[in-house]
């Protein structure tokens, strides 16, 4: 079987299977191999349905974005091989480790991608299906998206009860479960609740009062309590949603970001856009210009960065290389695109079109303020404008104020681009909020940051 296969590496080991990552030498794409041996056992577990595994007779018939997708299942004399689509990213306790990329806003858009799953997967017919063992290790973070992977001991239910006593980890599986009692769609609903309580536990900036109201429904003891449906777990999600921050595609779509000279900043002011606005719960992409070669450097030298679907994840950093006009666009229409101009020439700088907004990074040395002046000239009216200086340079900001008459933004001095703080986070909605002097922007967020400075 491993004929077609190179074996790269080592993803995970369990109990009764080990995973690989591999590469198929024809097609030159990954996959994670699953490794299931046949010892009899485990065959005559109900775990097993007539010699092969409950999750590969599941997993062949399911169809869902947050699902990894199985190309093939073949065996051996002491292997049962299930060939699934490999999943890149980071498990969702690693995403986790670093507080500073969860938020109030990353929580919930997590839970509504993963109620929209179980809601799937509850809906299959003839019989639903359940997942039954929600934890963080099984919860893949693909940059803004949630894929759920690890379908050993989902089952289908019927009328009379989930057929098999199967249950994960106690932390996150419903006390009916543990004591031995019949299954129910409201026992993936009670592992979401506690997997929500998780990620609020490790969230850098405290929760609101509504969103663990929810937490504690989804997870209430008595099953009754609970939410009836992931339908309507997501929808005491998406009316908190629309409370705390309305959405916001009508009104920035595209955010350019261009340089008053080479080495002026404006992939490190890109990157950071991105990163912190993911890190809000707003979707966002680089995308590195034609004009900019930026990205090539990045991909060689982040050695984190990983591909998914065209779209390059590590935490809250989303990211895509120029395709050209040869390739379909892999960025969906909900995301924010910052786009890297690099530095533009004149004659450049005249045939840009096409931002919401613009992101100008001057220069506040003296040595570099005619190039700077000259600069600003070019910037045309036609597109809003936010000037930004960059490095910290809060003096360089005032004097240029001063010049161009104009309010200039400094970005904080940071040495790690990817780092989201709070100062960070302040400033990019300030930014972002002057989009034809709109204040939509600012009711995204602040319900979970402190009061923006004068």
């Amino acid at each position: 079987m491993f004929g077609k296969y190179r074996i790269l590496s080592t993803l995970g080991t369990g109990s009764s299977s080990t995973v690989y990552l591999a590469e198929h030498l024809k097609l030159e794409t990954y996959r994670a191999i699953k490794c299931i041996p046949k010892d009899h056992t485990l065959i005559s577990s109900p775990a097993f349905r007539n010699g092969c595994s409950t999750e590969a007779v599941l997993l062949k018939a399911l169809n869902h974005p947050g699902i990894p997708r199985i190309y093939d299942i073949e065996e051996d004399e002491s292997f049962l091989y299930l060939i699934e689509e490999y999943i890149s990213g980071d498990s969702l306790d690693i995403f986790l480790s670093n507080p500073e990329h969860i938020s109030q806003q990353i929580i919930i858009h997590f839970s509504i991608q993963i109620c929209d799953i179980l809601n799937y997967l509850h809906h299959i017919s003839p019989y639903p299906i359940l997942y039954q063992d929600l934890k963080p290790e099984h919860i893949i973070v693909c940059g803004n998206q949630i894929k759920i992977v690890d379908f050993g001991i989902a089952d289908y239910f019927t009328n009379a009860g989930n057929q098999f006593q199967l249950y994960g980890t106690d932390e996150f599986t419903a006390p009916e479960a543990r004591n031995g009692e019949p299954v129910t769609p409201a026992c993936d609903i009670y592992s979401l609740g506690k997997i929500m309580q998780y990620m609020a536990g490790r969230a850098q900036i405290s929760c609101c009062a509504s969103l663990f109201t929810i937490i504690k429904k989804a997870s209430a003891t008595k099953s009754t309590q609970r939410y009836e449906t992931a339908v309507d777990l997501k929808k005491a999600l998406l009316t908190l949603l629309t409370e705390a921050q309305p959405q916001i595609p009508h009104l920035i779509n595209t955010i350019g970001v261009v340089g008053s000279r080479a080495g002026a900043g404006a992939t490190h002011i890109s990157l950071s856009l991105v990163t912190t606005l993911n890190s809000l719960g707003i979707s966002a992409v680089y995308v590195a210009s034609n004009v900019s070669n930026e990205f090539s450097s990045m991909q060689k030298y982040h050695k984190h960065l990983k591909e998914h679907d065209g779209i390059y994840h590590c935490k809250n950093l989303t990211a895509s290389p120029a395709y050209g006009t040869a390739v379909s666009d892999p960025i969906d229409n909900k995301s924010i695109r910052v786009i890297d101009y690099g530095s533009l020439t004149p004659a450049q700088f005249n045939a840009l079109q096409g931002p919401d907004l613009l992101v100008a990074v001057i220069g506040g040395s003296d040595w570099e303020l005619s190039e700077t002046l000259g600069f600003c000239t070019r910037v045309t009216s036609a597109i809003p404008t936010v000037y930004l200086c960059n490095y910290g340079n809060q003096h360089a900001a005032r004097r240029l104020a001063v010049f161009l008459r104009k309010r200039i933004f400094c970005f904080p001095a940071d040495a790690d681009t990817y780092r989201v703080t709070t100062e960070k986070q302040r400033l990019v909605i300030s930014i972002c909020k002057q989009k034809g002097g709109r204040k939509s922007f600012l009711a995204l967020i602040k319900e979970n940051l402190p009061p923006l400075s004068p």
